[in-house]
């Protein structure tokens, strides 16, 4: 039989710390992320949308070409009983076990973490209180130190309308924007605070004004309320309901007119058809309403960062369908693939302002977009290894492809807020670096090396558990007075030494390493 290729169990190994990585650094900047530790860090962002750029595409590439070869070597049946054991069985146990530790762990870390006192005394409503605060010279302008949001926009977002008034009454901008040009309208607009909307604009705040992608704060309206619901925790607000943001949106239809579609330009035409396809996908028909609950089928978080082995069975799925009626691909053609990719990038980063690298879909039905998207990697995966097998030399030219891929990532970053540009430049990043990952991994690894297959069996056991552990690490410490960069790599450091050795001692030589990765023999019982 054919040896294994090392090189791409390295590579899925390294993938897999990328993601240990990328959820460890959530902590120290302001993102929607329950922990929220006392330094910050502006390098975290970069290391989050370079990895976000790539990670999830080369992993899908790989996925599909070891679809491809287990297929090929042991037909569709075998396939789909392996698929079944090693991906959808895991799944339906992690959902039962680890999603419900991962929001245990998310909801102790909101409730553990106090907000500072003048958000404080805005959340409990004591005015009284609150305008003894802003007495203080500069203290309507002082920002929070992790979020950076002014005394009037925490109020505006949680706090009460007599709240919010005394914030105007000492002379709170009521036009403030953020870094992407987006004011307190359009974040009460994505909430569906329609009490502190119309108090904003009879005090003279812009309801048209649009932010660095075109969109004024009616536009937001169009984004799930689901998301916006999950968001409300994860970004320091109190809990509030899907029909809460429903309702207020509603209320606020009236007062925020809809604006133009960014002055004409073809980018704000296509932001324009982006928020529609928006609106398409958290269409309220798509909703289930059970009691006091409701269940978006593509907007309502079932599987958390298990997506993507929700994906790989739907991928399964259509892939045992091409093949019963013989329509895989067989390679000669697969480069259009990246081209295709483009397409479903369009309606990409839908958020208040723009965003860098693919949607995440955590929902029941997959988003159609990001399906789409994924769908472009995996089966250029299954056509590279029908078209070159094991001795695929993918990413031979990653000495130039990876610098490439940073002067893409680069360009990419600057013309984020152009969704023309966005179209183009941000697949463009996920291809090339993950060809050039496949290359120099070739070049890394060439020949088979134990501990790298060792560590490729592990990464499937590291990517199930991480989220509770880095959770768990983050709230740690939180508090250390340490700087941002070396708490992070304690995180990193401990949370991955515990997932190898937990994977050695209690999971690669168990029933459930066994259901990961199928049965292995302790080294002192080989014959």
């Amino acid at each position: 039989m054919t040896p294994r290729r090392t090189d791409l169990d390295a590579l899925r190994g390294f993938a897999m710390l990328l993601g240990i990585a990328l959820h460890a650094s959530l902590s120290f900047f302001e993102s929607p992320w329950p922990v929220h530790d006392t330094r910050r860090s502006d390098l975290m962002p970069l290391l989050v949308v370079a990895v976000h750029g790539f990670r999830m595409p080369l992993f899908f590439l790989l996925s599909g070409y070891f679809t491809m070869l287990v297929f090929s070597r042991r037909g569709l049946a075998s396939l789909l009983d392996q698929r079944f054991k090693r991906i959808f069985l895991p799944l339906v146990i992690a959902v039962a076990t680890i999603v419900p530790l991962d929001a245990a762990l998310r909801g102790f870390a909101e409730r553990s973490i106090p907000p500072e006192p003048v958000v404080a005394d805005i959340r409990s409503g004591d005015e009284a209180a609150v305008r003894r605060r802003l007495a203080t010279p500069g203290a309507v302008t002082s920002k929070d130190a992790f979020w950076g949001r002014t005394p009037l926009a925490w109020a505006s977002l949680d706090g009460t309308p007599a709240i919010i008034s005394a914030m105007i009454e000492a002379g709170a901008d009521v036009n403030e924007s953020d870094r992407s040009r987006s004011t307190i309208l359009h974040f009460v607009a994505y909430f569906g605070r329609d009490a502190a909307g119309r108090l904003l604009v009879e005090a003279g705040a812009d309801p048209g004004a649009p932010n660095d992608v075109g969109r004024p704060p009616a536009a937001i309206m169009s984004l799930s309320a689901e998301e916006a619901a999950a968001f409300a925790r994860l970004c320091g607000l109190r809990a509030i309901s899907v029909d809460e943001v429903l309702r207020g949106r509603e209320r606020l239809r009236d007062l925020l007119p809809e604006g133009t579609d960014g002055a004409g330009t073809i980018s704000g035409r296509l932001d324009h058809a982006a928020l529609g396809w928006s609106r398409l996908v958290s269409s309220d028909w798509l909703r289930l309403r059970f009691g006091s609950r409701t269940l978006h089928l593509i907007q309502s978080n079932v599987f958390d960062h298990l997506w993507f082995l929700w994906f790989l069975c739907w991928f399964v799925v259509i892939f045992a369908v091409l093949a019963a009626t013989g329509l895989l691909p067989s390679g000669r053609q697969r480069w259009w693939l990246a081209a295709a990719s483009c397409l479903p990038q369009v309606v990409m980063g839908m958020s208040v302002a723009g965003s860098y690298g693919p949607d995440t879909s955590f929902g029941f039905l997959p988003k159609p977009h990001v399906l789409a998207f994924y769908a472009c990697f995996f089966f250029f995966g299954v056509a590279t290894f029908a078209q070159e097998g094991m001795a695929t030399r993918l990413g031979r030219h990653w000495k130039l492809l990876l610098p490439a891929s940073v002067v893409l990532l680069v360009a990419g970053l600057v013309t984020m807020n152009d969704r023309l540009l966005a179209t183009v430049l941000q697949p463009a990043y996920a291809w090339t670096m993950s060809l050039a990952m496949i290359g120099l991994f070739c070049h890394l690894f060439p020949h088979p090396r134990p501990a790298v297959t060792w560590l490729a069996d592990a990464s499937y056991w590291m990517y199930l558990i991480h989220v509770p552990l880095v959770l768990a690490a983050q709230l740690l410490v939180r508090q250390w007075p340490l700087p941002a960069g070396v708490k992070f790599l304690i995180i990193l450091a401990g949370v991955t030494a515990i997932l190898l050795v937990s994977y050695r001692w209690c999971v690669r030589y168990t029933a459930i390493g066994t259901l990961l990765n199928g049965p292995r023999v302790l080294p002192s019982t080989r014959q």
